[in-house]
């Protein structure tokens, strides 16, 4: 076994002599992965492979071995990590073939070169691996060209490198010796989980061999992708300058032309368990989908994990270990039987305002950055999402990926990382969803498809049709039309499904509910309203309405007012005053309506809100005043699992001392009381004042016990009946629902289909 598992980075790397021969190359070999370099003559090739061991002083740029920068390795430690294949850079003289193998023990034998017992076995090991026993006594000058190539192999299998560089280990080898030379290093490969980076003249062979291909021409990186991208005619001849030359000379090639006959889609080699799920746009369904996939593998006996490299929603959830990823993706998980985790979404954007949002990087909050900084930052993190991803890869046998938006927003594909630009980084196969109940599903889906370029269109393996009503009969023949128009199968119809799972972001249907039950509940939409899954709970009593509303007039006579989380308290209280809502608010409260703060909305309650160190602007802003408390927002962020009581419960809610309560916490923020005033959730996590209830824990009525008693004590004091029996605690409806999500995923989708494409048989 390797002594780690440390691949190669190439950081805006320029390789030349007196000038420059490659520019800007930026590049990732990972362990167990082939990346093979091709283009014309002169373009650079042993150049660069040159730079990267060391031969060749680089010109500007960074090459990185794991975390390490090459510059600051000695060259014993680098000849540990890397080692070169060249037959043109070996002059023995009258050494044998054994002693070049033994030479690969060098760096780690003492000043006298002498090797140990250790290194002896290391060098039998290397020489029966390569099949060089029977000329390991003869001088390395004296055999062919292709012995030569397995000798050489063989030194560096006994050098234990992390990284192993091959400069065309098949130039000037007959059919025989090239077979058997790309065998062994496949076989290394996947022994000995070694990063290869290599150059070939054949094309033929680099596009059966790698995994990635790195095309090199004119003084730049052509084009980066796996075999089946790189090599489509068009782009071959433009980079070889072939023009009209016909190939036929050459004999059949595994060139993939841009002009298929109909229904004549390649088939691509994509990497085993793992799906990814793209949408036409947001909300078509890509979460839902990704979730029922991750429950139905799980059932099937797989482990599974669900990952997004990107999200954008402020509904985060708090993971075991105090960090902070997207709800949707701890919701994935569950449906995995598996505990949520950041690295299975790396990077979560949660919007501060119009123009920019708050930055988490591995559940860590980086800072807020507007836009455009951040569609230049995002490169930095390629490598954060590609370390995440493979830590996942290790652990699981299918990873269910989603997308994020849509793949053909043309004018953001450059340095994508959520959409085609990470299914080309993982090599994932697509299912493309549309949403036929906003209408118009034929025109999203072949739009989609029509926007994208072929090298990406080929990895859409199917399409979805999702939220239909009605007979799907009359579907039959759209459906045939338009596998005929987009070359693609139809993987399944979903029909439109009442499930209740938490939603992902703002778009969700939820706050379109207006109508009143017996005990009505006015939840305050605030511009930057976050983590309102808390109230998904309430959602399912059937004499409990939830609504959403956002002018003042909208509250009526609510039996209940909550002010929920914001990832803007700030910008959010000051929405509050102008728009009337504040002054509403205060109104109910007098008449003694119950009002409860969650979070921001706790916040919003005290007296003001301070933000010393800009985190949300700089201001201090006016409180609504029901609360004796104020609040100072800090530089770090509080992130924590809670588990606690309702402590000393004042008001309608006076009796419910003791009831336990069961959530996380998440804010910027620190409140302190002005005076003595009731706790009302444990650990300082709340206080409140007659009918006044404020807590920051998220969660709230997540408990059977907090729920009920809750909306109990609310319909008693105001006259109303709820029927309360049919409550169960959150997590125990939550799996009832992914249980049905996997019903509905397994009677609507092509199972089988899905499975052959991540390379399973069902």
């Amino acid at each position: 076994m390797k002594r780690d598992d440390r691949g190669l980075e190439l950081k805006s790397l320029n390789v030349g002599y007196d000038d420059d021969v490659i520019k800007d190359i930026t590049l990732q070999v990972s362990p167990g992965k082939i990346v093979t370099i091709i283009g014309p003559n002169g373009a650079g090739k042993s150049t660069l492979l040159k730079t990267v061991t060391g031969r060749l002083k680089k010109r500007s740029g960074t090459i990185l071995v794991g975390d390490e920068k090459w510059d600051d390795l000695s060259a014993k430690d680098a000849a540990r990590h890397i080692s070169m294949v060249m037959t043109t850079q070996v002059r023995p003289e009258l050494m044998t073939c054994r002693e070049v193998v033994e030479s690969g023990r060098y760096p780690y034998t003492g000043m006298f070169g002498r090797l140990s017992d250790e290194d002896h076995k290391k060098v039998e090991e290397a020489i029966s691996v390569t099949e060089t026993k029977e000329i390991e006594d003869r001088l390395f000058s004296n055999i062919s060209d292709g012995q030569r190539q397995r000798v050489l192999l063989a030194r560096s299998i006994a050098q234990e490198p992390d990284i192993l560089v091959l400069d065309e280990p098949t130039a000037y080898l007959d059919i025989k010796y090239r077979i058997d030379i790309l065998t062994k290093i496949k076989q290394h490969v996947m022994t000995n989980n070694t990063a290869v980076l290599m150059s070939l003249h054949e094309p033929e062979t680099a596009m059966r061999i790698s995994d990635v291909v790195v095309a090199v021409g004119g003084g730049i990186v052509q084009r980066i992708g796996s075999p089946s991208e790189v090599f489509t005619e068009s782009f071959i001849r433009k980079l070889y300058g072939l023009g009209d030359m016909s190939m036929e000379l050459l004999g059949s090639l595994p060139y993939i032309s841009k002009e298929k006959a109909a229904g004549d889609r390649p088939k691509a080699q994509f990497s085993k368990g793992v799906i990814m799920v793209m949408g036409t746009m947001s909300n078509v369904g890509k979460s839902l989908i990704a979730a029922g996939l991750c429950r139905v593998f799980t059932q099937d006996g797989y482990s599974v994990a669900p990952f997004k490299s990107q999200n954008m929603a402020n509904n985060s959830y708090v993971t075991d270990d105090g960090l902070e990823m997207g709800r949707a993706q701890a919701v994935q998980a569950m449906c995995c039987n598996t505990a949520p985790a950041v690295c299975m979404n790396p990077v979560l954007l949660k919007p501060t305002d119009d123009v920019g949002s708050q930055v988490v990087v591995m559940g860590k909050s980086v800072g807020n950055m507007p836009a455009k900084e951040y569609f230049a930052y995002k490169k930095e993190l390629i490598p954060v999402i590609k370390e995440a991803y493979e830590e996942l890869r290790r652990d699981h046998d299918i990873i269910v990926v989603e997308g994020a938006g849509s793949p053909a927003e043309i004018n953001l594909r450059e340095n994508d990382i959520v959409n085609m630009g990470l299914a080309e980084m993982i090599n994932a196969p697509v299912l493309l969803v549309g949403d036929i109940d906003r209408g118009g599903v034929f025109a999203q889906l072949i739009g989609t498809l029509d926007l994208l370029p072929e090298s990406e269109r080929e990895r859409v393996a199917g399409l979805v049709i999702n939220k239909f009503r009605g007979d799907a009969s009359l579907l039959d023949e759209g459906i045939r039309m338009l596998e005929d128009k987009a070359k693609c199968p139809v993987t399944g119809v979903i029909d439109y499904t009442d499930i209740d799972i938490d939603d992902e972001d703002s778009l969700t249907e939820r706050f379109s509910q207006s109508e009143k039950k017996a005990l009505d509940i006015a939840v305050i939409r605030l511009p930057r309203i976050s983590n309102f899954t808390d109230f998904d709970a309430l959602s399912r009593l059937p004499d409990v309405s939830v609504r959403y509303v956002d002018k003042p007039g909208w509250i009526g006579d609510a039996d209940m007012i909550i002010i929920p989380g914001t990832k803007n308290t700030t910008g959010d209280m000051k929405w509050m005053a102008s728009s009337g809502m504040a002054d509403t608010v205060r109104d109910h409260a007098a008449k003694g309506t119950v009002i409860i703060g969650i979070c921001g909305g706790y916040q919003m309650l005290g007296c003001s809100v301070a933000d010393p160190y800009d985190t949300e602007g700089g201001e201090t802003v006016q409180g609504l005043g029901l609360l004796a408390a104020d609040t100072v927002l800090e530089k770090e962020k509080v992130r924590r699992q809670y588990e606690g009581v309702i402590t000393d419960p004042t008001g309608v809610l006076g009796g419910l001392g003791g009831c336990a309560v069961k959530g996380y916490e998440i804010h910027m923020g620190r409140t302190s009381c002005r005076e003595e005033i009731s706790e009302f959730i444990s650990g300082g996590s709340g206080y409140c004042k007659d009918n006044i209830y404020g807590t920051y824990v998220h969660g709230l009525f997540d408990t059977k016990e907090a729920l009920c008693g809750i909306v109990g004590a609310v319909a008693a004091a105001s006259g109303k009946c709820v029927e309360l029996s049919v409550v169960t605690d959150m997590d125990d409806y939550r799996n009832s629902q992914y249980d049905r999500l996997a019903d509905v995923i397994r009677n609507s989708l092509d199972l089988n289909a899905i499975y052959k494409v991540m390379g399973y048989e069902r």
